[in-house]
């Protein structure tokens, strides 16, 4: 399994959806449950694999953007909603103005804006970058 997996997570009586987030040993994984607030570590065993991050779900998207936020970014991420689609980037865009917004990846959905940030690896450094190119 990758980063940002879906899973189902097995606990014997019952089963639950999450996202994979990271290996801790050949036997555990880091994984953020849909119906816990908190990161486990769970036994890989009783861990199957849904689907990649191909087709993210909302959920999936969310906790994807949240892990990598927290990691990289303190936590930041940005992200828009208008009648034509969602923006998203990671990092805080305190420069907001029609340049910078357009330069962030759109999506239908928030899903497709969050997953085409994380493929492109798109944050506030490369849309200012992209920007200051753009103006000069």
């Amino acid at each position: 399994m990758q980063f940002g997996d879906r899973v189902l997570y097995d606990n014997g009586s019952s089963n639950t959806l999450g996202v994979y987030l990271k290996e801790i040993s050949s036997h555990e994984a880091l994984v953020k449950l849909d119906d816990n607030p908190v990161k486990v570590v769970l036994p890989t065993d009783n861990l199957t694999f849904i689907k990649n991050m191909d087709n993210l779900d909302l959920a999936q998207a969310l906790v994807v953007a949240d892990y990598i936020a927290k990691e990289q970014y303190d936590g930041h991420y940005t992200l828009f909603g208008f009648s034509t689609g969602y923006r998203f980037c990671f990092g805080t865009l305190d420069k907001v103005s029609y340049h910078t917004t357009n330069l962030m990846p759109l999506g239908k959905t928030i899903e497709e804006a969050i997953k085409k940030a994380i493929d492109e690896k798109v944050d506030v450094d490369v849309i200012l970058d992209r920007e200051d190119k753009m103006l000069r």
